[in-house]
């Protein structure tokens, strides 16, 4: 692939992707092969961020699921995929973070720390998950933050109680019923409190770093449209301080917007979400034994029950910051597809997949004011030195 982003030798680069859930020893698959298409695009990065969706443990209890979510437990040898991935920062901030309970949490936030990666957004308490993660390269400082808006009842973590760092929202309407707590109707007002400590947790980090990039798990699931709640967030996190805001939860890729000269990926979409091969339903009364996983046939092609649902689905993206003393330069994304086994790979400027991302998520582009600029195999967000 072809990049016209030029990069100092006083410049880090900073990558981040969506969400990810490497379960390859469900299906006797190499623990690396998720990410074989794009490891070595990663790894030129300085510091790589992802969002991991499930846990990496085989504890916990799956009646603490609540019904109808995904099979979220992963056996720890998959962590390896991660490290193979390059990924050097993971949030855990999700709706999925205590699906089997505050053991799994702690049995995956641990499974992370002891292959090097750096852990946000969730923790054995309320302070933990706000924690950032500091990362110094070339002599310059990366801050990064997690939270999730998705939050079900009991899912936040507290003083003294795992979970994740919420920033919650209230609905004015009636819910999805989907224990999100994301209205359906696209409104909704964020906890003030909630937005408070964010806002306090940026800002002292502001203090420490050179760049701040904040990850938000957020919004509303396989909709093209953003919220209300969510512009409200993300500007505030610009407001105290943010150079980049990164989000996911959506499954599709949505729109970008700039605002006050930064960035924010509303979503960047599925990155390597594996689904499971089996599906324990989350019923009191039913056995231990798996049974086979639904699959959404009605919008699942024959051959992609690994990646289910609408092609826009298959549509992910990289996102590329380039950042110094002086805070980020230049912000870009790599386009990307994910193929029958959920993996990613990016696509050149020459591949009709690149153009079809392009399609799809420039309108939302525009209707939030930003311009893309294709740049050899890379669309340009936003760029201080340039128009």
């Amino acid at each position: 692939m072809v990049s016209d982003v030029k990069i100092s030798d006083n410049e880090i680069v900073i990558h981040a992707v969506g969400n990810v859930s490497p379960r390859r020893t469900e299906y006797g698959e190499p623990v690396e092969s998720p990410f074989d298409m794009v490891h070595r695009k990663i790894k030129e990065a300085d510091v790589s961020l992802c969002q991991l969706e499930m846990m990496f443990s085989t504890g916990g209890d799956a009646f603490q699921r609540r019904e109808g979510t995904p099979d979220s437990a992963i056996d720890p040898a998959n962590v390896e995929s991660l490290v193979f991935g390059g990924f050097s920062v993971m949030s855990h901030a999700s709706n999925n973070c205590l699906d089997y309970g505050p053991a799994a949490l702690l049995d995956s936030i641990d499974a992370v720390r002891s292959k090097g990666i750096r852990v946000i957004g969730a923790g054995k308490d309320i302070a933990e998950a706000r924690s950032p993660a500091v990362v110094e390269r070339k002599g310059i400082k990366a801050g990064f933050l997690a939270y999730s808006s998705v939050v079900p009842a009991g899912y936040e973590a507290r003083d003294g109680r795992p979970g994740c760092a919420p920033v919650r929202v209230l609905a004015r309407s009636a819910a999805r019923g989907d224990g999100t707590g994301v209205p359906s109707e696209a409104t909704g007002i964020p906890d003030e409190d909630d937005v408070r400590a964010m806002e306090a947790d940026i800002r002292k980090l502001r203090n420490q770093v050179d760049v701040v990039a904040v990850s938000m798990h957020w919004g509303q699931s396989s909709v093209p449209g953003i919220t209300a709640d969510q512009r409200v967030i993300g500007h505030r996190a610009i407001d105290a301080g943010a150079d980049l805001v990164v989000g996911h939860h959506g499954g599709t890729v949505k729109g970008i917007e700039v605002y006050k000269g930064r960035a924010i990926f509303y979503c960047l979409g599925n990155f390597a979400l594996d689904r499971a091969r089996t599906y324990k339903p989350a019923v009191e009364g039913v056995g231990a034994g798996d049974v086979p996983r639904a699959s959404h046939k009605s919008q699942t092609e024959p051959g992609w029950e690994r990646n289910p649902g609408h092609r826009d689905r298959r549509n992910t993206m990289m996102v590329k910051c380039v950042a110094g003393k002086n805070g980020v330069r230049k912000v870009s994304f790599l386009p990307g597809r994910t193929n029958q086994k959920a993996e990613p790979e990016f696509v050149s400027r020459n591949d009709e997949r690149f153009q079809e991302v392009l399609r799809y998520i420039g309108p939302q582009c525009r209707d939030l004011g930003t311009n893309l600029t294709v740049e050899g195999d890379e669309v340009v967000v936003c760029d201080s030195t340039g128009e």
